[in-house]
């Protein structure tokens, strides 16, 4: 997981004897205004919110993408639409050559299906989306899967703004995560067309 622990930053109120600042300070006796690490920040050394990157969330990360949410999603993703009629081998999973069936929301699947691999047409898909791409065992059963999640505008600009994760979907435990998995941006990014998305032929499509 991508994870950053937040710092921390303490004041014990013992910089000096009094608080020479007049400007409405804080009392605690370092002769400024701030909250005791010499800036007018939160207490970490930056003027954002703690986690050493001035514009997130707390986590490390620019957007906000709660992973902790993604992955619950995702564990029920076989109630969601099945968007291919059988199986196929998709050759960036599972560390080469791996047997696929893609998953997504009810709500997603009109967007899904309208992507023509063959003659692709522009289309974005909104914050929030979610496609789950599931690797299947030598029985036909669900031995993996990876995750697609489109975050907030400005998430991460190396990887569309889509977050990935790869492990055990069903399980929710994820081998890796994060926007800047190399194996998963090296293989959609050139679908700059279709926001980062291959989709599955029509004539291969559940109806």
């Amino acid at each position: 997981m991508l994870l950053v622990a937040p710092t921390a930053c303490t004041d014990d109120g013992t910089g000096d004897t009094g608080d020479t600042d007049t400007s409405g300070g804080d009392g605690d006796g370092d002769g400024d205004p701030g909250d005791g690490d010499g800036d007018p920040g939160d207490g970490d050394g930056d003027p954002g919110d703690g986690d050493g990157d001035p514009t997130g969330d707390g986590d490390g990360d620019p957007g906000g993408v709660d992973e902790a949410a993604i992955i619950a999603e995702a564990m029920g993703y076989q109630s969601w639409v099945l968007i291919n009629a059988a199986p196929f081998m998709s050759a960036g999973h599972d560390g080469g050559m791996a047997t696929v069936n893609v998953w997504v929301p009810p709500d997603l699947a009109a967007q899904y299906k309208a992507i023509d691999p063959a003659n692709p047409m522009a289309t974005e898909f909104a914050e929030g989306s979610i496609i789950v791409k599931e690797h299947l065992d030598d029985m036909g059963m669900p031995a993996a899967g990876t995750i697609m999640y489109k975050g907030p505008p400005g998430y991460s600009e190396g990887s569309g703004d889509w977050w990935w994760g790869m492990g055990n979907v069903l399980g929710g435990e994820l081998a890796s995560s994060g926007p800047d998995l190399a194996g998963c941006i090296g293989c959609h990014s050139p679908q700059t067309t279709t926001d980062w998305v291959f989709g599955v032929p029509p004539a291969d499509q559940n109806p």
